[in-house]
């Protein structure tokens, strides 16, 4: 894992992208990028990828959601991820490995629909189970390698990687706000 580490991204910004695919609404399919790709970046080419994850759906592309969706999606995204780490600013904790996981839905029609959810008032709860969730998820996953160290401070690895994580949201969000 250091050796993986030192040969990518992880080392020197506690984030390596994976693999991951983002909806084509031509063609309904999946693009996929391949774990390779994130092996094979610099830490400079991690704004790149972020992008690549979250694509502005556009009259030149088909993938991803138009930047009216879009925004609202990431901007959700980055506050779960930033509660998260409000979270484990507290904790004393080592965890090697840990992953953010992180699923949007790629359907428009779909995601106008979980956006004016969040927008509504405040509805019966019965009723709240019969629409549909919020048009994204963040979870942290992959965290066996995760031991308590009391005394010891909060894991400075994991906030490194989740701060970067912060930074790349806001990154995009800024570029998606200028486009």
């Amino acid at each position: 894992m250091i050796q993986a580490a030192r040969d990518t991204t992880s080392l020197e910004t506690g984030v390596r992208l994976t693999g991951f695919q983002v909806h084509d609404t031509a063609t309904g399919q999946a693009v996929n990028t391949p774990k390779s790709y994130g092996r094979s970046i610099k830490a400079s080419d991690l704004p790149d990828g972020i992008a690549r994850f979250f694509p502005i759906h556009s009259e030149q592309s088909t993938q991803g959601l138009p930047k009216e969706q879009l925004l609202p999606v990431i901007k959700a995204v980055r506050k779960r991820v930033a509660s998260i780490r409000d979270t484990f600013a507290r904790l004393e904790i080592r965890m090697v490995g840990g992953s953010f996981l992180i699923i949007y839905e790629g359907d428009i029609e779909r995601v106008k629909q979980g956006i004016a959810l969040k927008e509504d008032s405040v509805e019966e709860e019965e009723e709240e189970n019969t629409k549909p969730g919020p048009p994204y998820l963040v979870k942290l996953i992959d965290f066996a390698h995760t031991k308590v160290v009391d005394g010891e401070g909060p894991d400075e690895g994991v906030l490194l990687g989740m701060d970067t994580t912060l930074k790349l949201l806001d990154g995009r969000i800024a570029q998606i706000e200028g486009s």
